[in-house]
Protein backbone atom coordinates (compact mmCIF):
# COMPACT_ATOMS: atom_id res chain seq x y z
CA UNK A 1 0.00 0.00 0.00
CA UNK A 2 0.97 3.50 -0.75
CA UNK A 3 0.60 6.42 0.98
CA UNK A 4 -0.51 9.84 -1.02
CA UNK A 5 -1.16 13.39 0.88
CA UNK A 6 -2.39 16.42 -0.91
CA UNK A 7 -1.33 19.97 -1.09
CA UNK A 8 -3.11 23.17 -1.30
CA UNK A 9 -0.56 25.73 -2.83
CA UNK A 10 -0.33 27.98 -0.14
CA UNK A 11 2.19 29.00 2.37
CA UNK A 12 5.30 28.71 0.58
CA UNK A 13 7.79 28.06 3.65
CA UNK A 14 5.11 25.92 5.65
CA UNK A 15 4.53 23.65 2.62
CA UNK A 16 8.35 23.34 1.74
CA UNK A 17 8.90 22.11 5.73
CA UNK A 18 5.83 19.77 5.41
CA UNK A 19 6.66 17.99 2.13
CA UNK A 20 10.35 16.97 3.95
CA UNK A 21 8.23 15.58 7.03
CA UNK A 22 5.91 13.91 4.45
CA UNK A 23 9.29 12.29 3.34
CA UNK A 24 10.45 11.68 6.67
CA UNK A 25 7.13 10.25 8.08
CA UNK A 26 7.43 7.40 5.30
CA UNK A 27 4.69 8.84 2.72
CA UNK A 28 5.31 7.98 -0.87
CA UNK A 29 3.31 10.83 -2.97
CA UNK A 30 2.48 14.44 -2.67
CA UNK A 31 -0.05 15.74 -5.17
CA UNK A 32 -0.74 19.28 -5.52
CA UNK A 33 -4.26 20.95 -6.33
CA UNK A 34 -4.25 23.06 -9.48
CA UNK A 35 -6.34 25.81 -9.01
CA UNK A 36 -5.43 28.75 -10.39
CA UNK A 37 -7.84 31.50 -8.99
CA UNK A 38 -8.22 29.66 -5.10
CA UNK A 39 -4.33 29.28 -4.93
CA UNK A 40 -0.81 29.69 -5.86
CA UNK A 41 0.70 28.10 -8.60
CA UNK A 42 0.70 23.99 -8.74
CA UNK A 43 3.86 23.38 -10.82
CA UNK A 44 5.75 26.08 -9.13
CA UNK A 45 5.78 23.93 -5.92
CA UNK A 46 5.96 20.97 -7.12
CA UNK A 47 9.55 21.92 -8.90
CA UNK A 48 10.35 23.19 -5.29
CA UNK A 49 9.20 20.43 -3.62
CA UNK A 50 11.01 17.98 -5.67
CA UNK A 51 14.03 19.76 -5.03
CA UNK A 52 13.70 19.85 -1.47
CA UNK A 53 13.28 16.15 -1.46
CA UNK A 54 14.76 13.11 -2.29
CA UNK A 55 12.52 9.88 -2.54
CA UNK A 56 8.85 11.08 -2.98
CA UNK A 57 6.92 11.32 -5.92
CA UNK A 58 5.03 14.57 -6.50
CA UNK A 59 1.90 15.13 -9.13
CA UNK A 60 -0.59 17.41 -9.96
CA UNK A 61 -3.89 16.25 -8.62
CA UNK A 62 -5.57 17.67 -11.12
CA UNK A 63 -4.57 20.03 -13.99
CA UNK A 64 -7.40 20.15 -16.61
CA UNK A 65 -7.14 20.64 -20.68
CA UNK A 66 -8.90 23.82 -20.19
CA UNK A 67 -6.91 26.69 -18.48
CA UNK A 68 -3.68 24.93 -19.10
CA UNK A 69 -3.49 23.35 -22.93
CA UNK A 70 -2.52 19.67 -22.69
CA UNK A 71 0.59 20.56 -24.70
CA UNK A 72 1.32 22.72 -21.86
CA UNK A 73 0.73 20.40 -18.99
CA UNK A 74 2.70 17.73 -21.13
CA UNK A 75 5.79 19.46 -21.33
CA UNK A 76 5.79 21.26 -17.42
CA UNK A 77 5.44 17.27 -16.65
CA UNK A 78 7.96 16.18 -18.81
CA UNK A 79 10.38 18.73 -17.76
CA UNK A 80 10.25 18.37 -13.97
CA UNK A 81 10.66 14.36 -15.00
CA UNK A 82 13.73 15.02 -16.55
CA UNK A 83 15.08 16.78 -13.81
CA UNK A 84 13.81 14.47 -11.20
CA UNK A 85 13.59 11.06 -12.81
CA UNK A 86 10.76 8.61 -11.56
CA UNK A 87 9.73 11.31 -9.57
CA UNK A 88 6.92 13.21 -11.88
CA UNK A 89 3.22 12.36 -11.73
CA UNK A 90 0.78 14.20 -14.41
CA UNK A 91 -2.96 14.13 -12.71
CA UNK A 92 -5.27 14.94 -15.00
CA UNK A 93 -9.41 15.44 -14.65
CA UNK A 94 -12.15 17.32 -16.47
CA UNK A 95 -11.59 20.35 -14.26
CA UNK A 96 -13.00 21.61 -10.96
CA UNK A 97 -12.19 25.06 -9.41
CA UNK A 98 -10.09 25.73 -11.77
CA UNK A 99 -13.07 25.60 -14.25
CA UNK A 100 -16.03 26.54 -12.21
CA UNK A 101 -14.56 29.76 -10.58
CA UNK A 102 -14.62 31.28 -13.67
CA UNK A 103 -18.17 30.27 -14.57
CA UNK A 104 -16.80 27.57 -17.05
CA UNK A 105 -18.23 24.02 -17.29
CA UNK A 106 -15.74 20.42 -17.05
CA UNK A 107 -14.34 19.26 -20.10
CA UNK A 108 -16.95 17.02 -21.66
CA UNK A 109 -16.13 13.18 -20.77
CA UNK A 110 -16.28 12.61 -24.65
CA UNK A 111 -13.31 15.07 -25.59
CA UNK A 112 -11.24 13.46 -22.59
CA UNK A 113 -10.45 10.34 -24.28
CA UNK A 114 -8.32 12.31 -26.82
CA UNK A 115 -6.40 14.60 -23.99
CA UNK A 116 -5.37 11.67 -22.52
CA UNK A 117 -3.86 9.75 -25.14
CA UNK A 118 -2.36 13.10 -26.83
CA UNK A 119 -0.80 14.14 -23.43
CA UNK A 120 1.06 10.48 -22.41
CA UNK A 121 2.09 10.45 -26.23
CA UNK A 122 3.36 13.69 -26.17
CA UNK A 123 5.42 13.48 -23.28
CA UNK A 124 7.39 10.43 -24.70
CA UNK A 125 8.26 12.48 -27.42
CA UNK A 126 5.77 10.74 -29.51
CA UNK A 127 3.81 12.95 -32.67
CA UNK A 128 0.66 12.78 -32.01
CA UNK A 129 -2.56 15.05 -34.40
CA UNK A 130 -3.65 17.92 -33.64
CA UNK A 131 -6.28 19.63 -35.37
CA UNK A 132 -4.65 18.11 -38.98
CA UNK A 133 -1.11 18.82 -38.08
CA UNK A 134 1.04 16.68 -36.82
CA UNK A 135 2.76 17.79 -33.29
CA UNK A 136 5.43 16.70 -30.87
CA UNK A 137 7.38 18.08 -28.28
CA UNK A 138 10.74 18.15 -29.79
CA UNK A 139 12.95 17.15 -26.89
CA UNK A 140 10.86 15.41 -24.80
CA UNK A 141 11.52 11.23 -24.24
CA UNK A 142 10.27 10.76 -20.80
CA UNK A 143 7.86 8.39 -18.79
CA UNK A 144 5.56 9.78 -17.23
CA UNK A 145 3.31 8.10 -15.36
CA UNK A 146 -0.36 9.72 -15.99
CA UNK A 147 -3.20 9.97 -13.33
CA UNK A 148 -6.69 10.63 -14.26
CA UNK A 149 -9.14 11.40 -11.62
CA UNK A 150 -12.68 9.98 -11.88
CA UNK A 151 -15.98 9.94 -10.37
CA UNK A 152 -18.36 8.47 -12.20
CA UNK A 153 -18.92 5.64 -14.37
CA UNK A 154 -17.64 6.74 -17.77
CA UNK A 155 -14.83 8.34 -16.46
CA UNK A 156 -13.79 5.70 -14.56
CA UNK A 157 -13.94 2.91 -17.54
CA UNK A 158 -11.85 5.83 -19.37
CA UNK A 159 -9.47 6.17 -16.33
CA UNK A 160 -9.22 1.99 -16.81
CA UNK A 161 -8.24 2.44 -20.29
CA UNK A 162 -5.40 4.52 -20.54
CA UNK A 163 -4.34 6.06 -17.18
CA UNK A 164 -1.68 4.41 -15.24
CA UNK A 165 -3.39 5.40 -11.75
CA UNK A 166 -6.88 5.82 -11.51
CA UNK A 167 -7.95 8.56 -8.49
CA UNK A 168 -11.16 7.76 -6.99
CA UNK A 169 -13.19 9.97 -5.02
CA UNK A 170 -15.87 7.87 -4.13
CA UNK A 171 -15.27 7.91 -0.79
CA UNK A 172 -14.47 4.43 1.43
CA UNK A 173 -17.41 2.68 1.88
CA UNK A 174 -16.57 -1.21 0.61
CA UNK A 175 -19.58 -0.88 -1.26
CA UNK A 176 -19.07 2.05 -2.89
CA UNK A 177 -15.19 1.41 -3.60
CA UNK A 178 -15.76 -1.48 -4.98
CA UNK A 179 -18.12 -0.85 -7.99
CA UNK A 180 -15.86 1.83 -9.09
CA UNK A 181 -13.08 -0.01 -8.91
CA UNK A 182 -15.56 -2.74 -11.03
CA UNK A 183 -15.66 0.44 -13.65
CA UNK A 184 -11.76 0.68 -13.92
CA UNK A 185 -11.39 -2.71 -14.58
CA UNK A 186 -14.09 -3.16 -17.04
CA UNK A 187 -12.62 -0.03 -18.81
CA UNK A 188 -8.91 -1.66 -18.99
CA UNK A 189 -10.05 -4.69 -19.97
CA UNK A 190 -12.69 -3.32 -23.40
CA UNK A 191 -9.31 -1.39 -23.78
CA UNK A 192 -7.49 -4.85 -24.03
CA UNK A 193 -5.14 -4.21 -20.96
CA UNK A 194 -4.93 -5.80 -17.68
CA UNK A 195 -6.29 -4.08 -15.02
CA UNK A 196 -3.84 -5.04 -12.88
CA UNK A 197 -1.77 -2.92 -14.59
CA UNK A 198 -3.46 -0.06 -13.52
CA UNK A 199 -3.08 1.37 -9.99
CA UNK A 200 -6.19 2.22 -7.47
CA UNK A 201 -5.50 5.63 -5.75
CA UNK A 202 -8.20 6.60 -3.68
CA UNK A 203 -8.91 10.11 -2.38
CA UNK A 204 -10.57 10.55 0.63
CA UNK A 205 -10.41 12.62 4.18
CA UNK A 206 -8.71 10.93 6.83
CA UNK A 207 -7.68 11.98 10.29
CA UNK A 208 -5.78 10.01 13.20
CA UNK A 209 -7.13 10.92 16.32
CA UNK A 210 -8.27 9.07 19.18
CA UNK A 211 -11.10 11.75 19.42
CA UNK A 212 -13.84 10.45 17.12
CA UNK A 213 -15.55 14.09 17.01
CA UNK A 214 -12.20 15.71 15.95
CA UNK A 215 -11.70 13.29 13.35
CA UNK A 216 -14.99 13.62 11.63
CA UNK A 217 -14.80 17.10 12.01
CA UNK A 218 -11.65 17.20 10.52
CA UNK A 219 -13.00 15.14 7.20
CA UNK A 220 -15.98 16.78 6.73
CA UNK A 221 -14.72 18.20 3.83
CA UNK A 222 -14.17 15.26 1.90
CA UNK A 223 -18.00 14.30 1.95
CA UNK A 224 -18.82 17.84 0.78
CA UNK A 225 -16.38 18.00 -2.39
CA UNK A 226 -17.92 14.63 -2.82
CA UNK A 227 -21.22 15.41 -2.99
CA UNK A 228 -20.57 17.83 -6.05
CA UNK A 229 -19.41 15.93 -7.91
CA UNK A 230 -21.72 13.27 -7.63
CA UNK A 231 -24.62 15.48 -8.20
CA UNK A 232 -23.27 16.08 -11.42
CA UNK A 233 -23.04 12.32 -12.24
CA UNK A 234 -26.52 11.91 -11.09
CA UNK A 235 -27.61 14.88 -13.30
CA UNK A 236 -25.86 13.60 -16.77
CA UNK A 237 -26.02 10.19 -16.70
CA UNK A 238 -29.65 9.12 -14.84
CA UNK A 239 -28.45 5.28 -15.80
CA UNK A 240 -24.90 5.82 -13.59
CA UNK A 241 -25.46 2.31 -11.75
CA UNK A 242 -23.99 3.44 -8.24
CA UNK A 243 -24.83 1.48 -5.35
CA UNK A 244 -27.22 3.19 -2.96
CA UNK A 245 -24.32 3.67 0.03
CA UNK A 246 -22.27 6.10 -2.55
CA UNK A 247 -25.46 7.85 -4.22
CA UNK A 248 -27.50 8.63 -1.43
CA UNK A 249 -25.34 11.97 -0.55
CA UNK A 250 -27.03 13.30 -3.61
CA UNK A 251 -30.73 12.69 -1.79
CA UNK A 252 -29.44 14.68 1.43
CA UNK A 253 -30.72 18.47 1.83
CA UNK A 254 -27.17 20.47 1.12
CA UNK A 255 -26.57 24.19 0.66
CA UNK A 256 -25.08 25.59 -2.49
CA UNK A 257 -21.75 24.89 -3.21
CA UNK A 258 -19.24 27.54 -2.55
CA UNK A 259 -15.95 27.81 -4.29
CA UNK A 260 -14.28 30.70 -3.25
CA UNK A 261 -16.07 30.45 0.49
CA UNK A 262 -14.81 27.18 1.20
CA UNK A 263 -13.44 24.75 -1.47
CA UNK A 264 -11.83 21.34 0.02
CA UNK A 265 -12.44 23.27 3.76
CA UNK A 266 -14.08 20.98 6.39
CA UNK A 267 -15.48 24.23 8.39
CA UNK A 268 -17.63 26.04 4.89
CA UNK A 269 -20.95 26.32 5.97
CA UNK A 270 -22.38 24.02 2.96
CA UNK A 271 -20.42 21.09 5.05
CA UNK A 272 -22.94 21.81 7.93
CA UNK A 273 -26.06 19.83 6.79
CA UNK A 274 -23.78 16.80 6.96
CA UNK A 275 -24.07 13.60 9.25
CA UNK A 276 -21.65 11.69 11.16
CA UNK A 277 -22.85 8.15 9.16
CA UNK A 278 -21.94 10.48 5.71
CA UNK A 279 -18.38 11.89 7.10
CA UNK A 280 -17.35 8.38 7.79
CA UNK A 281 -18.33 6.71 4.12
CA UNK A 282 -16.20 9.19 2.61
CA UNK A 283 -13.57 9.44 5.10
CA UNK A 284 -10.58 7.23 7.14
CA UNK A 285 -11.14 8.84 10.54
CA UNK A 286 -10.41 7.95 13.98
CA UNK A 287 -8.18 6.00 16.91
CA UNK A 288 -5.15 4.31 14.81
CA UNK A 289 -6.35 0.73 14.82
CA UNK A 290 -9.59 1.38 13.52
CA UNK A 291 -8.16 3.72 10.47
CA UNK A 292 -5.77 0.34 9.88
CA UNK A 293 -8.38 -1.98 9.95
CA UNK A 294 -10.20 0.60 7.25
CA UNK A 295 -7.22 0.88 5.00
CA UNK A 296 -6.70 -3.23 5.22
CA UNK A 297 -10.12 -3.69 4.14
CA UNK A 298 -9.70 -1.05 0.69
CA UNK A 299 -6.27 -3.01 0.24
CA UNK A 300 -8.25 -6.78 0.06
CA UNK A 301 -10.99 -4.63 -2.44
CA UNK A 302 -7.88 -3.35 -4.75
CA UNK A 303 -6.75 -0.19 -3.66
CA UNK A 304 -3.39 0.68 -4.06
CA UNK A 305 -2.57 4.22 -2.57
CA UNK A 306 -4.12 5.96 0.59
CA UNK A 307 -4.15 9.34 -0.71
CA UNK A 308 -5.30 11.55 2.25
CA UNK A 309 -6.04 15.11 2.02
CA UNK A 310 -5.09 18.11 3.03
CA UNK A 311 -2.11 18.17 4.91
CA UNK A 312 -1.31 21.95 4.84
CA UNK A 313 0.17 22.88 8.35
CA UNK A 314 -0.85 19.63 10.15
CA UNK A 315 2.83 18.82 11.34
CA UNK A 316 1.80 16.21 14.28
CA UNK A 317 -0.58 14.64 12.44
CA UNK A 318 1.50 13.78 9.09
CA UNK A 319 4.14 12.02 11.61
CA UNK A 320 1.37 10.33 13.66
CA UNK A 321 0.28 8.68 10.29
CA UNK A 322 3.33 8.16 10.14
CA UNK A 323 4.52 6.91 13.10
CA UNK A 324 1.20 5.04 13.98
CA UNK A 325 -0.26 3.68 10.45
CA UNK A 326 2.21 3.92 7.93
CA UNK A 327 4.97 1.66 10.05
CA UNK A 328 2.04 -0.49 10.77
CA UNK A 329 0.71 -1.13 7.39
CA UNK A 330 4.53 -1.35 6.03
Amino acid sequence: MKFGAHFLCEDFPEYITAVQNLEASGYDRAWHVDSQMLWEDAYVYIASGLAATERMQFGTAVSNAITRHYTVSASAAATLARLHPGRMILGLGRGDSAVRTLGHKPLPTAKMEGVLRKTKALMAGEPVDEQGEEIRIRWANEKVPLMYSATGPRNLRLGGAIADIVMLQVGTHPAAVRWAIAQVHDGAKQAGRDPAEVEIALLCGMWVSDETREALDKTRWSAACAANHLEDVVRANPSHGMPPELARIVDERRDHYDYYAGHLDSSAEHSAYLSDELIDSFAIAGPPARCIERIETLAELGVTEISSAYLNGVPDQIERVGREVIAAID
